[in-house]
């Protein structure tokens, strides 16, 4: 029986055709699964960007709606606006509010601020530029917390008593009680406003918690921060608070816009 064999195999030209094709077929998968990776990876970067802008807007906006004093921006009167009487349109890079502390452990919250309200024997918030004059913890008293160099110069009554364009901002709490014991325990000024501060390090969002004089906590709640905007307005006998923020991370940017009504429960 004959038993044929073909030894004819590929040509050199054949192969090289072959290899050719499969170069061609693996640098074309390669670009697919390049680009769908970088797809995914783009996609996730994203995501990550939008989660931690939300989730800081989300803090921010939780803290004001339950605060018992918006504390920075100060409440800037603008009688000329017809639309707003006692509005606020100057806008900061921070947002300052109270911490809902309970100093004296007597179940109640700030109910008992003492003249100087943050309690850190400096004018004004400690390590802060209230009135953004480019001058922080300047020379003054301790009850000055608007830092205007006076100390106890308004009432909480909804009016410009000092007439330096703000209300309500350095008020004598011994007007609700007996010698600043507002809450008539016996001891006087014992529940400052304790301020939990926003503010931008460069790039990053931090969050700083003061306590008496001593500052407890300052962290990082976001990074690549290009934007951080707070206007504070006074509509119809309520605080609003604008925020504005903006993430870019050099190849994605996300904005946020929100306003929240300041819970504001320290009252006369």
């Amino acid at each position: 029986m004959k038993v044929l064999k073909s030894e004819k195999g590929l040509t050199l030209i054949e192969l090289m055709i072959s290899i050719a094709i499969i170069s061609l077929i693996a640098g074309v998968f390669a670009q697919m699964v390049g680009g769908a990776l970088e797809s995914w990876r783009y996609g996730n970067e994203k995501s990550e960007l939008v989660s931690t802008a939300r989730l800081t807007m989300e803090r921010m906006v939780s803290k004001v709606r339950n605060t018992t004093w918006v504390l920075l921006p100060l409440k800037i009167s603008d009688p000329d606006d017809p639309g707003y009487p006692a509005s606020s349109y100057f806008p900061r890079d921070i947002l300052a509010v109270s911490g809902n502390i309970d100093n004296d452990e007597d179940g109640l919250v700030d109910e008992d601020p003492g003249n100087d309200l943050t309690g850190d024997n400096l004018p004004g918030i400690m390590l802060i530029d209230d009135d953004d004059d480019g001058i922080v913890d300047e020379i003054g008293q301790i009850h000055d917390d608007d830092e205007d160099l006076y100390g106890n110069d308004e009432w909480m009554n909804g009016i410009d008593d000092d007439d330096d364009g703000r209300i309500d901002e350095d008020f004598n709490t011994s007007f609700y009680g007996n010698s600043n014991d507002d809450d008539k325990d016996g001891v006087n000024s014992e529940d400052p406003f304790d301020p939990l501060i926003y503010y931008l390090n460069g790039t990053t969002l931090m969050e700083r918690q003061n306590v008496l004089t001593a500052t407890v906590s300052d962290n990082v709640i976001a990074e690549n921060v290009s934007q951080f905007i707070v206007i504070r307005r006074h509509v119809d006998g309520n605080t609003l608070i604008d925020i504005y923020l903006k993430l870019d991370d050099g190849n994605n940017e996300v904005e946020l816009r929100t306003t929240a009504m300041a819970l504001r429960k320290f009252k006369p």
